[in-house]
């Protein structure tokens, strides 16, 4: 941990502009690497908002993060100021948090409204799954993170998806881990368990409950059993794929069949949650 911090703040150094009196607006649009960024700030009338007292702590996407957007739908999201705006508010925290105070959070909630995720690696620091290139760039109304990827609400990025897989980690020293897919099937989704170390000797329940891996909520979607030989399960479920990314969810697969109040593994879904 100690060293992603002084690597970070190595980067922190480096970008950061030598006056600190400037709005996070000025620091912005004073750094090249942001003058994409600075464009759909404009163009989404949030001039005024991010240059106001704030604070604020924005995830800033360089120039190369909107590149990775093909140019067509660029195009259309900066003239579509209200999906702009949703998607520039995304990016923004109220308050001012450094990078130590980052890497010691799972999630933040945005002035969009929506939760991003924050996790930590040895390979550093991501937010949903872009990763954070600097920190700590200082300003009059708040802090800077820069990161390599632009940020969509799940409510957005919801829409448009048709399958996703998310990892699933080994709970309790359990080794039991794999993936999770969910394909889109009309109304309803395709969810496809496949894990790898499940004990054998019998079919371990699986539901989606509320909450994230670290505070389990009740149970929100019951799921087919994982086969102790194969570790698969696979079924429909009645629930579109918009309502299971844009909840905060998580899978969690229970020992059996008599110690179901063991969990042996979990992933999180939406919400930022990352995806593989």
């Amino acid at each position: 941990m100690r060293t992603i911090l002084k690597t970070l703040a190595l980067a922190a150094m480096l970008a950061a502009p030598a006056a600190f009196a400037q709005t996070i607006v000025d620091v912005a649009a004073g750094n090249p690497a942001f003058s994409t960024l600075v464009t759909a700030v404009t163009e989404a009338g949030l001039v005024d908002t991010l240059s106001s007292e704030g604070p604020f702590t924005v995830f800033a996407p360089t120039n190369d993060a909107f590149a990775k957007i093909p140019a067509d739908q660029l195009d259309a999201i900066l003239a579509d100021k209200e999906l702009l705006t949703s998607i520039l508010t995304y990016h923004v925290v109220a308050g001012k948090v450094m990078a130590a105070d980052v890497v010691g959070l799972r999630s933040a909630v945005t002035v969009e409204g929506e939760a991003v995720t924050v996790s930590v690696s040895d390979m550093g620091v991501m937010v949903n799954d872009a990763n954070v290139t600097a920190t700590d760039i200082e300003a009059s109304n708040g802090v800077i993170h820069v990161i390599d990827t632009v940020l969509l609400p799940p409510t957005i990025s919801a829409a448009s998806t048709q399958s996703i897989t998310y990892p699933v980690a080994a709970v309790n020293d359990s080794g039991v881990s794999g993936t999770l897919t969910l394909d889109r099937m009309g109304e309803q989704t395709m969810v496809t368990i496949n894990l790898t170390g499940t004990p054998a000797g019998g079919d371990h329940p699986a539901h989606f409950h509320a909450g994230d891996c670290s505070a389990m909520g009740e149970v929100v979607v019951p799921l087919s059993n994982v086969d102790g030989t194969s570790g698969i399960s696979s079924g429909l479920v009645d629930v579109p794929l918009e309502a299971i990314l844009t909840g905060n969810h998580a899978l969690y697969v229970h020992l059996a069949p008599d110690q179901i109040g063991t969990v042996v593994s979990c992933g999180e879904i939406g919400g930022g949650a990352p995806a593989l």
